[in-house]
């Protein structure tokens, strides 16, 4: 197989020629096309070979000498860099990987001893398809990049769901740190501007794995008054310390009175972390939920050209740190300040938000509607469970309203409008199917009979009827 004639590396907008490393031997065999650092998931045609690729013991020696020649110079960790360099070597020459004549699963073996060697969860090595090269130095297939830029905007750049809870809660769940130009940066700022008449504000990241970190600083611009220092980022191929800030400007009002609520899982990762530890750190949220991934490092990929196939490492050049304690994320996560399991998050941090306002309220009507928000989310964190006998007694009708049982469940009628689903929230109090500002509470007599039903509204109006028959 012959090898490609010539290096780059490139790191950013920096870019530097580098010779290969190693033993001579080595040296004589690996003369790549080109190694470029990239954000993952954003060069060209990252897709695996279609078929599986042969190896012989030059490749083999090649790959681990391409690998290393990035670790030993880039990698964030100076003394675990010198040892997983040196591991891999090690392994290569006492023959280790002879048994090993295909690509994907030499690679999967390197990153599983290189992890053994020091567990990174930012580190990892695949293989890639080889490169058309008319897109070489374009660095990706014009078809691709629009592929790719549909289906962003079909997931609009990560932003799921933009909803006002009960008690005037905003809610954002977004999944990516979207990778930033313009069409990301606007459905970020149309999220947030939507959310900027809440009490206060949740934000979801259970699900986000990571991304870029200009849209950390994007977002982060409506929650601070003025630019604040988010974060800084060692770099150690460089030397130097590079400092994070706030957006200075973002387009529509801030959200800079409003309490914030960050959720967390165990998926929560790398800018998702960051986003989650700048504000933590920074007192401007309070975070729910489970402790985060721990990916603490910023990452890029190099790109090893071969004539028949490709190698993607993703390999970590930074560590970011608090500027005040010099601490950070890596391989701890963030730790919430209520830790609960992810999937009851939500509502605790909504409960959490109602409360704060709700203790904080003057006006006795505004606490009321602040109460009504309440109120769901208690019956939902500790529901109600009736008996069949027990749901019996409410059944009637109540001048146009007829409340009926089927299937073991009540449903609520009124006139000819079509039934709605009744849900217990409390003692003679109920939901009523997924009407927020509606419900339904009943009314006994001295005896304990059910007389009367109310229909109650977050506004605090309400209309009544007498029981006037089964």
């Amino acid at each position: 197989m012959k090898l490609a004639t010539r290096s780059l590396v490139r790191m950013g907008n920096r870019r530097f020629s580098r010779g290969p490393t190693g033993p001579p031997a080595a040296a004589a065999l690996l003369l790549l096309l080109m190694a470029c650092l990239v954000t993952p998931g954003a060069g060209a045609q990252l897709r695996p070979p279609s078929e599986p690729v042969p190896l012989d013991a030059a490749l083999r020696a090649a790959i681990v000498d391409s690998v290393c020649g990035v670790i030993d110079t880039v990698y964030v960790l100076a003394e675990p860099a010198e040892q997983i360099v040196s591991g891999l070597r090690e392994h290569l020459a006492r023959g280790a990987y002879d048994e090993l004549d295909e690509v994907a699963a030499f690679l999967q073996r390197l990153e599983s001893d290189a992890q053994t060697i020091h567990h990174d969860g930012h580190f990892g090595l695949r293989a890639l398809a080889p490169v058309d090269p008319e897109y070489v130095e374009a660095g990706e297939d014009p078809a691709d990049a629009e592929r790719r830029a549909r289906m962003d905007r079909a997931s609009n750049y990560g932003f799921k769901r933009v909803e006002i809870l009960p008690g005037g809660i905003g809610y954002l769940r977004f999944d990516s740190f979207a990778v930033p130009d313009r069409d990301a940066f606007a459905a970020a700022a149309a999220a947030m501007n939507f959310l900027a008449n809440s009490e206060a504000l949740i934000i979801d990241l259970r699900y986000n794995g990571g991304g870029a970190a200009a849209m950390i600083r994007f977002l982060a611009g409506y929650l601070f008054e003025e630019q604040t220092h988010l974060i800084s980022w060692y770099q150690r191929d460089e030397g130097r310390t590079v400092q994070s800030y706030s957006a200075d400007y973002v387009p529509g009002p801030p959200l800079i009175t409003q309490p914030v609520y960050v959720l967390t899982s165990g998926r929560t990762a790398s800018a998702a972390e960051e986003f989650t530890f700048d504000l933590r750190n920074l007192e401007r949220a309070t975070i729910v939920g489970d402790t985060t991934a721990g990916a603490g490092h910023t990452v890029s990929g190099a790109i090893f050209d071969f004539d028949d196939f490709r190698v993607l490492l993703r390999v970590p050049y930074g560590r970011a740190f608090n500027p005040e304690t010099n601490e950070g994320w890596e391989g701890i996560g963030v730790i919430p300040h209520l830790p609960v399991p992810a999937d009851e998050a939500l509502d605790v941090a909504h409960a959490q938000a109602l409360e704060t306002l709700i203790a904080e309220e003057e006006d006795e009507e505004y606490r009321g509607f602040l109460r009504w928000g309440l109120q769901e989310i208690e019956s939902r964190l500790r529901p109600v469970t009736l008996s069949s006998e027990a749901l019996q007694a409410y059944v009637g009708r109540y001048g146009p309203r007829r409340i009926y049982l089927e299937d073991g469940e009540l449903h609520y009628q009124r006139g000819d409008r079509p039934p709605l689903s009744l849900r217990p929230m409390g003692p003679d109090l109920f939901a009523v199917a997924d009407l927020t500002f509606f419900r339904l509470m009943f009314e006994r007599d001295a005896q304990g009979a059910i007389r009367k039903v109310v229909g109650l509204y977050d506004n605090g109006q309400r209309d009544e009827h007498l029981r006037v028959g089964d």
